[in-house]
């Protein structure tokens, strides 16, 4: 992961002494979103006395994996990633060309990536298995699946999951040349179930949003509060009944006081929100970040139903997705918008060129293909009742 200081301001950018417009004015800004310029030649005074302003900008064009990633990940894991890796991709805002850099005022992104790997063979063969990992650090939230728990995520159309096989070329960090293989069979996936997924997910983000209350989240800031100065909240949140009673006990908290936190954090806080997002919340009166994931769900599954195509990256509404992040709609808006598309959703569907479900015995055969070739088990594996 690479980034770069750069003079930056609305209107053209001067690229290498050459100013560019357009599809090549793209490339360069992508990152730093599609009003954002950068100034590279001259003097710095010269930058700033023709408006430009110094910022932080992601530099696709010397994308690697991020140290820290690949530190942490063996030390949690106890085997390294890029042998095991399948891809690592840039997701999220940077994704859907909607991300807002740090310097504004609203801005609450993060760099998001996710990566499939195939884990070493003693998560095949023996009983421990191995599913994902996050990591959330500084600006980072890396999340990375193996790829039999991907596959199955791919299966149920997941939203979160299945834009990883339609981002734009820049955007793949690690790619193996496996996941061309599967890159290239993406149709297999690809079903009317979109339908469910994306509109379920976005309804999710509906309910959080029409269950807001400034009350309710001062009650959770202030229980999370007392809880972390006497242990480490995930405790809590994981523990078992006898679990919990221990806790209240060796904590001195009362046990009403932690299934109080518990409920509130499974209910309405389970997503990370940090303190620049919660004073959002508090001058928007609703998640304004939540209300663009909404809108962009749905949006992206009646076209992915209706064309087969899955737009990933919003060139139609990108800036119209950062309007409502930066709370340019009021709750009303968003509500009203999200229930004609809820409408719509089901309209294309009853129209998609979709077929109903995806492709399993195809998935099945791929994911088995890839892990015997991964894992070097091609030799032979018949022989050893591997194929």
């Amino acid at each position: 992961m690479r980034w770069r200081s750069a003079y930056t301001r609305s209107g053209v950018a001067s690229v290498g002494g050459v100013k560019a417009k357009g599809a090549d004015l793209q490339n360069r800004r992508r990152a730093i979103g599609p009003r954002a310029t950068t100034y590279r030649p001259g003097p710095a005074r010269n930058a700033r006395a023709a408006g430009y302003h110094l910022t932080r900008v992601y530099d696709p064009s010397a994308m690697s994996i991020d140290p820290r990633i690949a530190r942490a990940f063996e030390a949690d894991n106890g085997f390294p990633l890029e042998p095991h890796l399948i891809v690592l991709a840039l997701m999220g805002s940077h994704s859907h060309g909607t991300y807002m850099p740090p310097e504004e005022p609203d801005a609450i992104d993060d760099v998001d990536l996710m990566g499939f790997v195939v884990p070493p063979l003693r998560y095949h063969l023996g009983l421990p298995r191995w599913e994902h990992w996050r990591l959330q650090a500084d600006e980072l939230d890396v999340v990375i699946y193996s790829l039999e728990k991907a596959v199955r995520l791919l299966l149920k159309s997941n939203p979160n999951i299945v834009g990883l096989l339609w981002l734009r070329e820049n955007e793949y960090v690690h790619r193996h040349a496996m996941f061309d293989l599967l890159h290239a069979r993406r149709a297999i996936f690809s079903s009317q179930a979109a339908a469910d997924s994306f509109a379920g997910y976005a309804y999710d983000q509906l309910k959080r949003m029409e269950a807001f209350d400034l009350d309710r989240m001062a009650e959770y800031e202030a229980l999370t509060k007392e809880i972390r100065v006497r242990g480490p909240m995930t405790e809590v949140l994981e523990a078992d009944k006898a679990k919990l009673e221990h806790i209240a006990r060796n904590w001195s908290v009362p046990l009403e006081t932690l299934n109080r936190f518990r409920k509130l954090h499974h209910e309405h806080f389970s997503g990370y929100m940090g303190e620049k997002r919660k004073a959002m919340v508090r001058k928007y009166q609703y998640d304004v970040k939540n209300a663009a994931h909404l809108i962009r769900l749905l949006r992206m599954g009646i076209e992915f139903l209706e064309t087969g195509q899955l737009q990933v990256f919003r060139t139609s509404d990108a800036d119209e997705l950062k309007v409502i992040k930066r709370g340019g709609w009021t709750l009303d808006q968003v509500k009203e918008q999200a229930e004609q598309l809820f409408g719509r959703i089901e309209e294309a569907r009853a129209r998609s060129p979709l077929p109903p479900r995806p492709d399993e015995a195809a998935a099945n055969a791929l994911i088995m293909d890839m892990h015997l070739r991964v894992l070097d088990l091609t030799n032979g594996a018949e022989g050893q009742g591997l194929a």
